[in-house]
């Protein structure tokens, strides 16, 4: 998986989880850049280099598998408090697996996508705010 062994994988997961957790509990936002940063210090793997292709598929992934673990708990994408940086939103591949998902209907308009990514942004914070 992006060159990385299960175990390695595996860890890069249960890290974005964590990390992604902590910033929920904090009622923070997080960027690409701060996961890539938490990933290394949390698992020794090498930095994720998002001028490469891989990298940026990977980061996908991760966030991905992220809400897959934690979707029937939260009730919402805890994904959805990572932002580009210098971002405002989640970006493209957020909305893509909201609708892979059933969570968000097919040619959503820019406004729905808004209220939706919000919507998510509410349930994640109000899910970890007591933990």
């Amino acid at each position: 998986m992006y060159g990385k062994t299960a175990v390695e994988w595996e860890q890069l997961v249960d890290a974005t989880v964590g990390f992604l957790e902590e910033r929920a509990r904090a009622g923070a936002v997080a960027t690409y850049t701060e996961l890539s940063r938490a990933l290394v210090v949390r698992t020794g793997q090498r930095a994720l280099d998002f001028a490469r292709e891989a990298d940026r598929a990977a980061v996908g992934r991760l966030l991905g598998e992220a809400v897959d673990r934690t979707l029937p708990e939260v009730g919402a994408m805890i994904s959805a408090i990572t932002l580009y940086q210098g971002g405002n939103d989640p970006g493209p591949g957020f909305y893509a697996l909201a609708v892979d998902k059933g969570l968000l209907t097919p040619n959503a308009s820019p406004a729905q996508k808004l209220d939706f990514w919000t919507g998510q942004v509410n349930r994640v914070y109000a899910h970890y705010r007591f933990l």
